[in-house]
């Protein structure tokens, strides 16, 4: 098996994801349960990819309006 393949794309738990975002943990399990979160269901477990957190993240950008 190809280790690289493990550090190209890192899986996150959710305390690293609510550290990486600083969000409280229990708000990024909200966000996954209202499914508003990208994330993996690995049996009772949640993940995240990093990948896909952060094309989620750049999603969320709010653009200013003009006046």
């Amino acid at each position: 098996m190809n280790p690289s393949l493990f550090t190209e794309d890192p899986v996150l738990t959710i305390p690293q994801v609510a550290k990486y975002l600083q969000l409280s943990r229990s708000k990024v399990y909200y966000l996954a349960s209202r499914k508003q979160l990208p994330h993996l269901k690995l049996g009772k477990s949640i993940r995240v990819r990093m990948s896909d957190l952060q094309k989620w993240l750049a999603q969320q950008i709010e653009e200013p309006t003009a006046n």
